[in-house]
């Protein structure tokens, strides 16, 4: 697993295709006379992280793919965003989903389509909570508890789970 936002589950293998991540800084310019403006740092913008996605009928339904992301954007409720390494990353809401059609069949089905989801930081508690769960983490993987190694094959798919992934995630293996 690459990362989880929510329930929301986003694997290496065939969804994903890259994760961008912009954070900037919001300052105040205050002009003065005969000089050059004066900068003061107001504080932290919001965090935004863009998540490419392919979609393609030889391993999901993409049209049911993008309607899993639309509900979940319809929500319009922060959720944690966790990175594969276990390291939360904050509350984030999904602020767009640009989809693009790469191949449809004879009857204008999606056959391919590429997703961009864009997240933007949740303030509030988000951080509070995001600093605890990160505290809590970095102890856990300083004693060692919580490895993501295996000692052993993964178990096989459940019965008509090709994908060995609940029908609740987006993304299957």
């Amino acid at each position: 697993m690459f990362a989880m936002l929510g329930p929301i589950s986003f694997r290496l293998i065939t969804y994903f295709e890259g994760v961008s991540n912009k954070r900037g800084y919001d300052y105040a310019r205050h002009e003065v006379i005969e000089g050059k403006p004066r900068l003061q740092w107001m504080g932290d913008d919001l965090e935004e992280v863009d998540i490419d996605l392919m979609f393609h009928v030889s391993y999901c339904n993409p049209e049911a793919e993008l309607a899993k992301l639309k509900v979940a954007g319809s929500m319009h409720t922060a959720l944690p965003l966790i990175y594969g390494s276990g390291q939360y990353v904050g509350m984030f809401v999904i602020r767009s989903i640009r989809s693009t059609a790469r191949q449809t069949n004879s009857r204008g089905a999606l056959v391919a389509v590429t997703a961009r989801v864009t997240l933007i930081e949740h303030g509030g508690l988000g951080g509070l909570l995001g600093t605890i769960i990160s505290v809590v983490n970095n102890a856990a993987r300083a004693s060692g508890a919580g490895s993501n190694t295996r000692s052993s094959a993964p178990a096989a798919a459940p019965a008509g789970d090709p994908g060995g992934v609940s029908s609740g995630s987006i993304v299957r293996q």
